[in-house]
């Protein structure tokens, strides 16, 4: 399955994000619905690309569980910028950043262990 793009899934975060006071969230509460819609977003894509399955219309968006890692790397980078007085496009696409750099450097870091442990 093709990843799908970073300004797919900013449009994606953003739309689901626009029709709420989304400034009024806490920085927490902000992490887990763009969490959340971005697991919707990824689940769909695969669902949608199986050959006779019609996905439909997706059910209202919960927010994601407040112990899901992605969530702590979102808040992370929320915390000490002016995120609110920021538009709706700039927030999504700075939050797929970080969250696109935690992943690279998380995938790298089990990488290295893995090679760590195969060598002893």
């Amino acid at each position: 399955m093709a990843r799908p793009s970073g300004d797919e899934r900013t449009e994606v975060i953003a739309a689901s994000l626009a029709p709420f006071d989304w400034r009024s969230f806490t920085d927490r509460m902000l992490a887990r619905r763009v969490i959340a819609a971005l697991d919707e977003h990824t689940v769909l894509c695969f669902v949608g690309a199986l050959p006779g399955v019609d996905v439909g219309a997706p059910d209202p968006l919960e927010p994601a569980d407040t112990d899901d890692e992605r969530v702590d790397v979102l808040v992370g980078d929320l915390e000490g910028r002016p995120w609110r007085a920021w538009s709706l496009a700039c927030l999504c696409s700075c939050l797929m950043t970080a969250l696109d750099s935690w992943l690279v450097d998380r995938d790298s870091f089990h990488a290295g262990l893995r090679r760590l442990l195969d060598d002893h």
